[in-house]
């Protein structure tokens, strides 16, 4: 993968390095990330989880945050698998304290 790939730009520990760096502040949003920019699929509009997405937590959670849509829907099935399980609209609040505390903070 090329440091110069477009999607890189909307990554915040993905730089396109073989190897999660020992510096890197938090490996499993480094693992999403290059999962996201190096396969297609991930980012497909018909892929299932973002189907999902839109279905389910666009209409609690619609902000612009510079987060593609498809990346988002990833971080959110990863939270919701880690730490999910309540109600949806306690998920999706959940789901954006986590991102803003945890994600947003290094933009």
């Amino acid at each position: 993968m090329s440091p110069t790939n477009p999607l890189l730009k909307f990554t915040q520990y993905y730089k396109a390095e073989k190897e999660c760096p020992k510096s890197c502040a938090n490996s499993n949003f480094w693992e999403y990330e290059k999962m996201w920019v190096e396969n297609e699929e991930e980012r497909a509009e018909d892929h299932p989880r973002v189907l999902e997405y839109k279905r389910y937590v666009l209409h609690f959670y619609n902000e612009e945050d510079g987060i593609p849509l498809s990346l988002k829907a990833l971080l959110y099935n990863r939270y919701s698998h880690w730490t999910g399980g309540r109600a949806l609209e306690d998920d999706v609040r959940g789901f954006k304290e986590f991102l803003q505390e945890n994600y947003l903070r290094k933009m």
